[in-house]
């Protein structure tokens, strides 16, 4: 089954610009950061007072899971729950008016993508849970 780009809302679309880059913020959410744990995945974030459209996120997988082709697919798969369910956590950032910075990171590899998705579900509505609470330290 083929899908029109009309088919898709702007929301469940992942630009460049919503990708957290930089070796100076992963170290400051290294730092800083509260983290989330699930069996295959980890999470680590950052909520601040944001400005527009300041929820980001990073996807990392480590040399220790494999190749470079089993390292990019794990990411693939992150980015693209990410991509399905990240409602979950920018409808509240907006709403705030607060910022978001994670990273998810995966742990094993061969990770079906369906598993992925259920963590990056459980992880992103932990996340979401703390913004409402008014998360910045």
């Amino acid at each position: 089954m083929k899908y029109s780009v009309s088919s898709l809302s702007k929301d469940c679309k992942l630009p460049r610009s919503r990708i957290l880059r930089g070796r100076e913020s992963i170290q400051r959410l290294f730092r800083t950061g509260k983290a989330l744990k699930e069996q295959h995945l980890d999470m680590r974030y950052l909520i601040f007072p944001g400005s527009e459209d300041a929820c980001q996120m990073a996807f990392i997988t480590g040399k220790k899971l494999g190749k470079a082709h089993r390292r990019n697919l794990l990411r693939r798969r992150m980015k693209e729950a990410y991509r399905k369910h990240q409602h979950l956590i920018r409808n509240i950032a907006l709403a705030e008016q607060l910022g978001f910075h994670g990273i998810l990171i995966a742990k094993k590899a061969d990770i079906p993508y369906r598993i992925i998705e259920k963590e990056c579900i459980n992880l992103l509505t932990l996340a979401a849970k703390a913004m409402k609470k008014g998360g910045t330290d």
